[in-house]
C-alpha cells in the first residue's frame, strides 16, 4: 500500500451563544419529554440560557467596542445595560423580556458561586388525613431550588431569544446568523514525496 504525505489545514468559527443556546434547548426538550426526575435537565436549561446570554453579549460586545477585553470582567447585567445604552436600547427591567435578566443571573451566580446553607422551616398547619403524609414529605429548598421548574426555563429561553434578537437586530452585523453554529473549512493538500 502506497503511503503519501498531506498537510491538512482546519479553521472554525465558533459561536459560543449558539453552542450553549443549544445545549439550554436540549436540556429543555428533554425535560419536556420525561417530566418525572426532570429536575436537573431543567436546572442545566437554566444554566446553558444564562451561558447563552453572556456569551452573546461578549459576541456583540466585541464587536461594538473596541475596547471590549477591558470590559468583559463586568456583570453579564452590566454588559447588557452598557449594549443597551450603547445600541440606544429602550430597556425596561419591571417588564417582560428584561425583567427575566436579574433573576436568571441571580440563579446562575447563586449556583456557579454555591454555598452549604442550612434551611429551617416552622408552621402550623391543619392536619387533613390524606394530606398529612405529602405535607410531611416537602423538602425544604433554596430560592435557586425553587427556580429550577418548567415554567421557569421556558420563560428564560423565551425572554433571551427576544433579548438576543433586539440586540442583534438594532446592532446591525450583517455577517452572522444569530444562532449559526458557526463554520468549519478543512483543506488537505498532498505534499511532493522526497
Amino acid at each position: 500500500m502506497a503511503k503519501y504525505k498531506a498537510k491538512v489545514s482546519k479553521e472554525r468559527h465558533v459561536n459560543t451563544h449558539a453552542e450553549m443556546w443549544h445545549a439550554s434547548y436540549v436540556m429543555l426538550e428533554k425535560a419536556k419529554k420525561d417530566p418525572e426526575g426532570s429536575y436537573y435537565q431543567l436546572m442545566a436549561s437554566l444554566i446553558f440560557t444564562a451561558f447563552t446570554l453572556e456569551a452573546f453579549l461578549n459576541h456583540i460586545g466585541q464587536s461594538i467596542f473596541k475596547c471590549w477585553n477591558d470590559l468583559e470582567q463586568l456583570s453579564p447585567s452590566r454588559k447588557l445595560n452598557l449594549i443597551a445604552e450603547k445600541l440606544e436600547i429602550e430597556k425596561d427591567d419591571g417588564k417582560r423580556p428584561f425583567q427575566t435578566v436579574s433573576k436568571l443571573f441571580k440563579f446562575r451566580n447563586d449556583v456557579a458561586h454555591g454555598k452549604t446553607v442550612y434551611l429551617k422551616s416552622a408552621k402550623q398547619i391543619t392536619v387533613v388525613d390524606y394530606k398529612f403524609n405529602q405535607h410531611m414529605q416537602e423538602v425544604l429548598q433554596t430560592p435557586w431550588e425553587n427556580y429550577c421548574n418548567l415554567k421557569n426555563a421556558e420563560r428564560t429561553r423565551e425572554d433571551v431569544e427576544k433579548i438576543c434578537r433586539i440586540i442583534h437586530k438594532t446592532s446591525s452585523i450583517t455577517d452572522d446568523v444569530l444562532f449559526s453554529f458557526g463554520l468549519q473549512v478543512d483543506s488537505a493538500t498532498l505534499l511532493p514525496e522526497d
